[in-house]
């Protein structure tokens, strides 16, 4: 059985999709799946479906929304709804939980790449990192849950996935320009400073890189234009370590070094 997050909600058995097709079922299952191994109540999930302002019959909607998920795994996966509900998708009192192993869905394997490619950053072992990071971005297949509508619950699980993401991607270009690939840290940068217009480190690690790429009149175009979008539509101005980094690339013989870490690892 696979289960995946990381884009779309997903359910596989034996690639088959069996993915929930009605709406709340979804709701439940991804809830559900991102606790997975805790008691999530009945109540909690009643308030994530019909956001707080649940129908008098959401009990038994909800229990039959459990029933439809748990016989669709039992016909997938040639067992018994008994079976799936002792050892899959349990009842403890009023609350269920979700058993699924790290192997059987997608985030763990994308968070323990991650991981591994901080340890091979901090290491100085650069392109280490690119290979695991390259390998915890392919597990994304696009917005996080993007099949499920997102209640109150929900919401932060979906956000705090897309920061995990991001900061992914922004180690990767860190990894990048330790290489000195500047080029190839450009491309990335550039994609990640128009999807994340006030985001500060994603600006200042496409200033390195097009500094990097022999150019620095671009770069301070990128402080420039960062500076005023901030000023205009937060009246505040960039944080002291963009400023520094601004300030050294506008120097004549600019610290090279302060360039090249100034983007360390968070």
């Amino acid at each position: 059985m696979e289960f995946r997050i990381l884009g779309n909600l997903a359910l596989r058995i034996d690639g088959r999709d069996i993915t929930p097709t009605a709406p709340k079922q979804r709701q439940a299952l991804a809830l559900l799946l991102l606790r997975t191994g805790q008691r999530v109540s009945m109540p909690t999930l009643i308030d994530e479906i019909w956001d707080g302002s649940p129908p008098r019959t959401a009990m038994t909607a909800l229990q039959t929304y459990i029933g439809v998920i748990r016989r669709t795994m039992a016909e997938a996966g040639g067992t018994t709804v008994k079976q799936v509900a002792a050892e899959r998708l349990m009842t403890d009192g009023n609350t269920y939980v979700l058993r699924v192993d790290d192997d059987e869905w997608d985030k763990p394997a994308f968070d323990l790449f991650v991981q591994r490619g901080r340890e091979a950053v901090a290491q100085g072992d650069a392109a280490e990192a690119e290979r695991l990071l390259r390998l915890a971005l392919s597990r994304w297949r696009g917005q996080p849950l993007g099949n499920v509508r997102l209640g109150r619950i929900l919401a932060p699980y979906a956000e705090r996935l897309g920061e995990l993401h991001l900061g992914a991607r922004e180690l990767l270009v860190e990894a990048l320009l330790r290489m000195r690939r500047s080029q190839e840290a450009v491309e990335e940068a550039t994609e990640l400073a128009s999807e994340f217009p006030y985001h500060e480190n994603v600006h200042a690690q496409l200033m390195r890189a097009l500094y990097g790429a022999g150019r620095r009149a671009a770069a301070l175009e990128v402080y420039q234009r960062l500076r005023s979008r901030m000023g205009e539509a937060l009246g505040i101005s960039p944080s002291p370590s963009v400023n520094t980094l601004h300030h050294v690339m506008l120097q004549d013989e600019p610290d090279e070094q302060f360039l090249a870490l100034s983007g360390a690892a968070r």
